[in-house]
This record gives structure tokens, C-alpha cells and sequence, in this order.
């Protein structure tokens, strides 16, 4: 019998566990690990900015639902990783499994920029959206800035998203004429990664008069201004996407190298590190182009399965096949009930293949489809 033990609970380590356990035999064990009980999708923290969705528990679902697959939940937080060993030691006890799939995500660096904590609003995290959405309900003019303070962050689409779905919510309360949005980030392009299809994201905000501003390196937010490199700029609402890193327990490991998150190999996830494998927002896997995948929920999927499947394999004495390709496809909700979809090949080469299919209610259905989908997969 084989234990393997899957750090981290959101779409990269649900998806990878429900697959291990579908194709392992029983006598093979799958844990979980998270600190946290509750499991929310991201993109449902702009719904729930917007007044799309009332509260914050419309958005959760207890991760205790994946034992239905007969997957062990632990509910500890996960302290020191030694993947030499594979010995992982979190709040309840040591665990000494014989593969570990890491899939801790990314936390946010507030002290790394001055200021932040205090005055925005990050929209990344459910209470930040709620307290956000609170603000907004009696925001009646004024300067709303949305403020990127530094790349890699994830799903690179969801500042401009919002951005684009704030348009839209003052326009329904006839109050965009008093309103401005800007959105400031340190990169040169929307979605630099995404090619010309960053470019069409920009055109989208200058139609609805969005200001965009590139190259803006954030120093510190003070006084309702956000200090730059290079100037300031007001605001009286403050959305921001705070700085990433590793979770500690990963940053404390050899696991991770000069890019602060974890190299793999790009087709099969594994780690330098024998039975250790990693997926998601925690890896750094390099494009032939020199950029890097972006950090989203679907590339966490599909590095999950394909981990699974070749863990499987392994354990099974069966031969590895499975292979990531890095393809994927994401809804970009434009307001007004409409989504486009981006579909891409990041692993093309000399430069990723990306495709843009215009905005239409029929993919605004699809994602909400999309995420009902995963979440009968493998919580409820």
C-alpha cells in the first residue's frame, strides 16, 4: 500500500486528489491537507464585489465534501516540508508519505508595499470583495483606482475584469458620469504573457473610459495616494491585488529557486526531487518564449491531472504517460451579463498561441457553467 499526500485544497489539489483516488486501487491511500475547511473560487469574488452574489457564504463550500470520494480530509495547516524525505510536518502531526503532490497556492505579501493593508481593498481575497461591495453601495462619485502592485500574480485577467464590471455596475446606477476608474500596474501591457490579446483588453478599457496606466511601480499608499516611482495618484476607493509569494512552509524548503516558487519539470510537474511533484500558483514553470505560465485556476487543473495520472501510473507499475501541454482557456467577464474567451497554447513555440473569442452572454453562461461543473466534481 502507497500513501500520497496532496498539500493545499484549492483547484490544483481537489482535482488532483479526486483523480488519484478515481484511478488508484483502495488499498493505495489519497489525504488532503489544508488549513483552511472552506473552498471558494476566485472568480466569484468579483461577483460578490459587484452585489452578484449578497454574501461571502454563498461563495463557500466545506472541502470536507471531497470525502465523498473517498479522499481523507485533514483540516491542519501544513508547517515545514522536507522533500528529501518527503516528511511533512503540519499542526497535528508528521506525515511520511510515499509521493507528496504540493499544491499550496500563493499568499499575499501585504507588508512588501507600505500602506497596503490599511487602505486597499483586496478584491482577491472573499472578505476583501465583501468589504469592497459595502464601500461601494454608497460610493457615489468620486476616483476608483484598482492598483496591480506586482507581478506574479493570479489570474492575470481579474483586475481588468473588474475594472470592466465596475463600469458596467455604475452605469446600471447612472453614475458612471461621476465616476472614475483607473487601473495602474507595473507591467507594460494587460496580461503581458497573453500577447496581442493583452492589447485588446486595453482597447476594451479605453472604449468604456477606463484609464490604463503601465509601468507604474507602487513605493507606498499613504493619505488616499498611492506613491510611485514616478508621481501619485489620488483615489477615494482603493481596489488593489497585493504582492504573491510562496506560502512559508515552501519558501523554508529546498523546493524553491531564484523565482521565490517552484521549478518543474513543464510536462510532467515533478519536482528535482524524487516522488515530489508540484502544481499551480506554486510552481514557476518557463515558457520557450522566456516568460512564465500564467498563475490561474485552469493550468492548476491540468497540471493536476497530470500528476495524478502519472502517480497512478507509477504506483501501478504501469508506464507514465501523461503529459501537460499547456493549454488552457479562460472566461473574461466584460459587464453587462457578457464574457469573452481566451484560448491558449503557452507551450507553442517561439511564443504562446492565443486565441479571442469576442464577448457574448454564451460565454458568461459557460463560466458559471464552468465553475458548477467543478464544483459537482468535487465537492458536492
Amino acid at each position: 500500500m502507497s500513501e500520497v499526500l496532496v498539500l493545499g485544497a484549492g483547484f490544483g489539489g481537489l482535482a488532483a486528489a479526486v483523480e488519484l483516488r478515481r484511478l488508484l486501487p483502495p488499498e493505495h491511500s489519497v489525504t488532503v491537507v489544508d488549513r483552511r475547511d472552506m473552498f471558494s473560487m476566485g472568480f466569484m469574488n468579483l461577483w460578490l464585489m459587484v452585489g452578484e452574489k449578497s454574501m461571502p457564504r454563498e461563495c463557500l463550500f466545506p472541502v470536507r465534501g471531497v470525502e465523498k470520494h473517498g479522499v481523507r480530509f485533514v483540516n491542519e495547516e501544513v508547517l515545514e516540508i522536507n522533500p528529501v524525505s518527503r516528511r511533512v510536518v503540519t499542526s497535528g502531526g508528521v506525515y511520511n508519505p510515499d509521493v507528496v503532490v504540493v499544491a499550496l497556492g500563493a499568499e499575499y505579501a501585504f507588508d512588501a508595499v507600505p500602506g497596503f493593508r490599511e487602505h486597499a481593498h483586496n478584491f482577491y481575497d472573499l472578505m476583501g470583495a465583501y468589504a469592497a461591495q459595502n464601500m461601494l453601495k454608497d460610493f457615489t462619485h468620486g476616483h476608483i483606482a484598482i492598483l496591480i502592485a506586482k507581478p506574479p500574480y493570479k489570474c492575470p485577467p481579474a483586475p481588468y475584469e473588474a475594472a470592466l464590471l465596475l463600469d458596467s455596475y455604475m452605469r446600471r446606477r447612472g453614475l458612471r458620469d461621476k465616476v472614475e476608474i483607473d487601473v495602474y500596474t507595473p507591467e507594460p501591457q494587460p496580461m503581458p504573457a497573453a500577447g496581442p490579446v493583452g492589447k485588446r483588453v486595453e482597447q476594451f478599457l479605453t472604449e468604456r473610459g477606463i484609464g490604463f496606466h503601465p509601468r507604474k511601480q507602487v513605493k507606498q499608499i499613504v493619505d488616499r495616494r498611492i506613491v510611485f516611482e514616478d508621481g501619485e495618484a489620488p483615489f477615494d476607493l482603493l481596489l488593489g491585488v497585493p504582492p504573491h509569494r510562496a506560502p512559508k512552509p515552501v519558501r523554508d524548503s529546498p523546493l524553491v529557486d531564484e523565482t521565490g516558487w517552484i521549478p518543474v519539470n513543464p510536462q510532467t510537474t515533478e519536482t528535482r526531487f524524487r516522488n515530489v511533484y508540484a502544481i499551480g500558483d506554486i510552481t514557476s514553470v518557463k515558457l520557450p518564449n522566456g516568460m512564465f505560465l500564467p498563475k490561474a485556476g485552469v493550468f492548476a487543473e491540468a497540471m493536476a491531472l497530470t500528476a495524478a495520472r502519472r502517480i497512478a501510473s507509477a504506483l501501478q507499475n504501469k508506464p507514465a504517460e501523461e503529459l501537460f501541454n499547456g493549454v488552457g482557456y479562460c472566461f473574461f467577464e466584460v459587464g453587462d451579463g457578457q464574457a469573452g474567451k481566451i484560448v491558449a497554447n503557452f507551450f507553442a513555440d517561439p511564443a504562446p498561441s492565443i486565441m479571442f473569442e469576442p464577448p457574448s452572454p454564451r460565454y458568461r453562461d459557460e463560466k458559471v457553467e464552468f465553475g458548477n461543473v467543478r464544483l459537482s466534481s468535487w465537492l458536492l
